[in-house]
């Protein structure tokens, strides 16, 4: 069986009302995304677990809605036209919609297959239900299918714990507590590395459903227990010789005490969740009961570990003791900090901007948008002055401003020549029309244009790169003899017409800019 996909591109506040009114018309689905999905001007969206987001939708919207072709046996071009005329007169402004088949899949299939066991350290693998474990006695296999709550071993956060329980190798018949445990996999883990007792919680009541389904699965004997049960493992007198939370860092600094109280002396605490950036923000915050440091990094997140020392104690004695010492501490060194800090910040004065360039320099950009004034736009090339000399001197590379910032495809549209009859080409050629804008209030210099074809499933099949020479128009670099060097004026539009021979199998496309190196 085959389906008509449609496409509509629309404004945030018309993809929600657009979608009903597509499914009251026949649709079998509707989804919305972000129509610069995989793009510079990308905008991700995020909300808490159990509130909804305060944007619903992104500012330019793609709403796909996929019919039953069998509602439209003959074939015939009435379907969408029709189709427009009853969501005119809904109240709907719309354009002709793209459209594409989409052929029948083992979808069950097809998800699954995107999911293949995972291999973490030497000796853990993540297998999925439908995999066969790894031929290899050594191996630590965990049966852990996506499912209902966060852990399946691809994540960054969860891979360097797995690998931090991998490596230690005296875990046997030491506690652990899984703090966070989401689908268990890490407490789990544990218990196959001789951990004994593990226990597990989560504020989830889904996590618990999916965490002890898989300790069953596993044939691990794990106690999983919502902190709402008043269970004896999360009393106040229970301690653990190993505490682990792969959550997120805010909440992990809250939950400081709570974590550093279920630790005995000498005990280990590893937490994850943590970018490199907050790193020092959470050392700082657990420092008043011990001594953090990052054991390791991977993807731009890090895995943080410590040990209480056995003169501790737990509890509101350990955090007066820890202030008390840390009181003396500052008083020793009330002449050092100054001196450290007035060092450090000369350092940050003649690096940082060299550091965040590619974020700062974009940032501080002069828009078009109505926000920027001539005091604007002359503090900027006093910016980019000095960020020019600070290139010059350390060998960054310079460009005056980033493409992630400047650049935007305001439209771009494919369509084949043949429906021309004007013109004679071959099968399969197509004239793509793209129109690109400078945002920004400054003239900046031109981008590489890069054109992706994809097949059904969005993979892609060709992509091609094309420079500021080849795409722009002939009648513009005429009229603009020095381009390369100039670039294009403040909130310059360019509109270009670029021919394609589309590749076999190509059903999509996609357009960005970017600069090289």
């Amino acid at each position: 069986m085959s389906y008509r996909e449609l496409v509509f591109t629309v404004a945030a506040e018309t993809a929600e009302p657009l979608g009903d009114a597509l499914l009251e018309l026949g649709a079998l689905s509707v989804t919305v995304e972000d129509d610069a999905a995989g793009g510079y001007d990308e905008n991700p969206l995020y909300g808490e677990p159990g509130l909804s987001p305060e944007v619903q939708a992104w500012d330019r919207s793609s709403v796909s809605a996929l019919f039953n072709l069998e509602i439209d046996a003959s074939g015939s071009a009435a379907f969408i036209p029709e189709l427009l005329s009853s969501l005119k007169k809904a109240g709907f402004k719309l354009e002709v919609p793209q459209e594409k088949i989409v052929e029948e899949q083992d979808w069950v299939r097809l998800t699954q297959s995107q999911f293949a066991p995972i291999q973490i350290g030497k000796r853990i693998w993540v297998v999925p239900s439908w995999h066969e474990a790894p031929n290899d006695p050594n191996a630590i296999c965990l049966a852990v299918d996506p499912g209902l709550a966060f852990g399946t071993g691809s994540h960054p956060t969860t891979h360097l714990c797995l690998l931090w329980l991998e490596e230690h190798q005296n875990l046997s018949n030491q506690s652990l507590l899984d703090y966070g445990c989401g689908s268990g996999i890490l407490a789990i883990a544990a218990a196959k590395l001789g951990c004994n007792p593990v226990v597990g919680t989560d504020i989830d009541p889904q996590a618990m459903v999916a965490a002890r389904s898989n300790a069953e699965i596993n044939n691990t004997e794990i106690r999983f227990v919502l902190p709402t049960e008043g269970a004896p493992e999360l009393t106040a007198e229970r301690k653990y010789d190993i505490v682990m939370a792969n959550i997120l860092a805010n909440p992990l600094q809250v939950l400081a005490p709570a974590l550093v109280n279920k630790m005995r002396p000498g005990g280990q605490i590893v937490l994850s969740g943590v970018l490199a950036r907050q790193a020092d923000e959470v050392i700082a915050t657990y420092s008043q009961w011990l001594k953090l440091s990052v054991w390791r990094e991977s993807e731009g997140w890090v895995c943080l570990h410590g040990t209480l020392g056995g003169e501790q104690k737990n509890g509101s004695n350990s955090t007066a003791d820890a202030n008390s010492a840390q009181k003396k501490s500052f008083k020793q060194s009330k002449y050092l900090k100054p001196t450290l800090l007035g060092l450090l910040f000369l350092v940050l004065l003649i690096f940082g901007e060299h550091l965040f360039r590619n974020t700062l320099i974009p940032a501080l950009a002069p828009r078009i948008d109505g926000t920027s004034n001539a005091v604007a736009v002359r503090a900027f090339s006093l910016l980019q002055f000095v960020d020019q000399k600070l290139c010059s001197a350390l060998g960054c590379f310079n460009r005056p401003v980033s493409d992630f910032s400047a650049w935007k495809i305001t439209s771009a549209t494919l369509s084949s020549e043949n429906a021309r009859e004007d013109l004679k080409t071959p099968v399969n050629q197509s004239i793509l029309k793209v129109a690109v804008q400078n945002r920004l209030a400054i003239p900046v210099l031109l981008p590489n244009l890069v054109v992706s074809f994809t097949d059904a499933d969005e993979s892609e099949l060709k992509s091609i790169q094309l420079t500021p020479s080849e795409w722009l128009p002939s009648t513009w670099q005429e009229s603009h003899p020095n381009f390369l060097k100039d670039g294009a004026a403040a909130g310059e539009i360019i509109q270009t017409e670029l021919r394609f021979t589309l590749p076999p199998g190509a059903a999509g496309y996609r357009v960005h800019v970017i600069y090289p190196r």
